[in-house]
């Protein structure tokens, strides 16, 4: 199916926001509100039966392409280690984790930059971050996943973001940062058969319950981290943190022996795919 990114002109017709969705010929790929079809690439598709789908024009031949690879490594050559320290403070998080996921502050941008990686390793897309918490990514890349170079561990964590998964990598706990709560899932399969792991935490937001268009209640965080349990191919369990999100854990004290003791008590699930078998204790080059 060819899909047609929504902009700001032309918005998602299902969750209004200008980004992140698409629309086919017949459906509207969501990637926020949730519906009975989940879509193989992320979000939930709904039927274009009775919405109102907005005319999205896009020149021919004008898409953007950037190497995001080049890009990354400009920024992190440029960048000094004071400011990852500056970051490492302002985040509650250490800088040894930010190093680790080869950020670096782009000028151009006057934010920070965090590279996006597929399956492979190879970095396809590149995440901003403003001091002002804003995020948005760098036209031209592609979505991906936020990856230490770092020797995975047989046990990896999955979280939401890439400053999420600086906390855990605090925490000495080897981590991958989805980019969204219902994003990047083939390319998080794929680095775990690729890096060998064994069992998998998904950790999930404490998101509020949101409503459907059909009074059907779900949650963002949650259902986002069931649906990836059923896809990455490991053992895997779920975790919902007392907290809003792992970086808060960490900000308010919490242990990685507080995590441990998180998980000793919960039901660890069989995967319902297997993937194939790659090398062990790989790290991912920049």
């Amino acid at each position: 199916m060819n899909w047609i990114r929504v902009t700001k002109q032309s918005p998602c017709p299902i969750c209004q926001h200008p980004d992140w969705c698409c629309l086919g010929q017949k459906f509207v790929n969501c990637m926020r509100v949730q519906s009975d079809k989940p879509c193989n690439n992320g979000g939930w598709l709904h039927p274009l039966n009775g919405v109102s789908v907005p005319v999205i024009r896009h020149e021919p031949a004008t898409r953007v392409t950037i190497d995001a690879c080049a890009m990354m490594k400009r920024w992190f050559a440029q960048t000094p280690r004071p400011q990852y320290d500056a970051l490492a403070s302002a985040l509650g998080v250490a800088a040894t984790a930010l190093l680790a996921l080869k950020c670096a502050w782009a000028p151009e941008h006057r934010a920070w930059a965090f590279p996006m990686r597929n399956g492979s390793g190879e970095v396809v897309g590149i995440r901003l971050r403003a001091e002002s918490g804003r995020k948005w990514s760098v036209t031209g890349g592609h979505e991906g996943i936020f990856v230490p170079n770092l020797p995975a561990d047989k046990t990896v964590w999955l979280v939401e973001g890439p400053t999420d998964c600086a906390a855990l990598l605090t925490l000495e706990k080897f981590a991958i940062g989805r980019p969204s709560c219902s994003g990047g899932i083939a390319h998080t399969a794929a680095t775990l058969a690729r890096f060998g792991a064994k069992r998998a935490v998904i950790v999930a937001d404490n998101d509020d319950d949101k409503t459907m268009a059909n009074g059907k209640r779900w949650n963002p965080g949650v259902d986002g981290a069931q649906r990836l349990a059923d896809e990455i191919g490991v053992l895997c369990c779920l975790v919902i943190l007392p907290v809003k999100d792992a970086r808060e854990f960490v900000g308010l004290g919490g242990t990685s022996e507080l995590l441990d003791s998180l998980t000793h008590s919960l039901v660890w699930t069989q995967p319902k795919k297997t993937h194939f078998t790659h090398a062990t204790n790989m790290t991912v080059p920049i």
